[in-house]
């Protein structure tokens, strides 16, 4: 990475930082709820997430297949309204049907000058977060976020036809990044899962989720974020020792909001310089390739972090990727 690029690099995250100090504020409880009383559902966002089919079996009840798929079994009834078209009787359901599933998924709204705004845009962020440039060997992000709940990169771009078709076209995607994975990472890479959002606003999310596990000791949790404005797409991808990160990066996602007025002919974010490299081109066009990039960035982390220097601190390689 040359030197031009790590200063222009700089100038991007002092922008974002620095463009107004009171907007990197601490953010309020961002945790992922399926149920909210009605009186407080004003301070959240309610995503829809569509689930993957389910075929009724022999013995099921709508309220075991809830308990299963949603984690209640209270919640039958939105899988007797969801398939209102098969079910007449929540009570009656027989092998074979096949339902449709989908979720209520609650994310606290940004509120105040909670998080990061620059003129174009502006996302909520982790509380007590950090902003500045990440880099290990090859691996380079020039706006990046570290906080408690672990470590976050953006790619915050200008929108594009081919970004735009890999989002129109998820299932084809989905299939495009398993078979990528299976190919390249199988033995890294694991409990890969896909997650589609649709916001009151008729807004769509798309989060992928996986396990990278380079030993049989050491593991991270990862989660992709992609969603995309009238002008704008932003990634996020974030990477933790604990699974939180995923809500993180839903959070982030969910109040992604780009600024101006509705309608408006031309809104560039490129002239930010947002870098992130490796940056190679992949099986999916349009889309930030999160395994390259936390593969090449941890297996420098942990090349280091084995160095003789770290190791006479701290024996268990454990103990010096947390202490990091």
């Amino acid at each position: 990475m040359g030197e031009h690029k790590k200063i222009a690099g700089i100038m991007a995250v002092c922008m974002l930082v620095f463009a107004n100090p009171e907007t990197v504020c601490a953010a309020d409880e961002y945790r992922t709820r399926y149920e909210v009383p009605a009186g407080e559902r004003g301070d959240y966002t309610a995503l829809i997430e569509k689930m993957d089919e389910y075929e009724v079996r022999e013995g099921d009840s709508l309220w075991t297949i809830s308990e299963k798929l949603l984690g209640d079994g209270a919640q039958y009834m939105q899988l007797a309204r969801q398939n209102a078209a098969l079910i007449a009787d929540p009570d009656l359901i027989y092998p074979q049907m096949r339902l449709q599933v989908a979720r209520t998924v609650y994310v606290k709204k940004r509120t105040g000058d909670n998080g990061i705004e620059t003129p174009e845009y502006r996302f909520g962020t982790e509380k007590r977060v950090s902003f500045g440039i990440l880099e290990s060997g090859e691996a380079f992000a020039n706006c990046a976020m570290y906080g408690s709940e672990g470590e976050v990169i953006c790619l915050i771009r200008d929108k594009e036809p081919q970004g735009e078709k890999a989002l129109a076209d998820w299932e084809k995607t989905k299939q495009t990044i398993a078979s990528y994975v299976q190919k390249n990472f199988d033995r890294k890479v694991s409990d890969l899962a896909f997650h589609e959002y649709e916001a009151e606003d008729g807004r769509k999310l798309y989060l992928f989720t996986y396990v990278y596990q380079p030993d049989d000791i050491l593991k991270y949790y990862v989660c992709e974020g992609i969603c995309q404005t009238d002008h704008i797409q932003a990634e996020f991808t974030g990477f933790d020792v604990q699974e939180d990160v995923e809500d993180l990066v839903r959070y982030m996602l969910a109040s992604f909001e780009e600024l101006g007025e509705n309608g408006q002919d031309t809104c560039s974010v490129n002239g930010y310089n947002i870098q992130i490299a490796p940056c190679e081109p992949w099986a999916v066009s349009g889309i930030h390739n999160s395994f390259v990039w936390v593969d090449t960035y941890l297996n420098a982390l942990f090349e280091e972090l084995s160095s003789e220097k770290y190791a006479a601190k701290k024996p268990s390689a454990r103990e010096r990727i947390l202490d990091r």
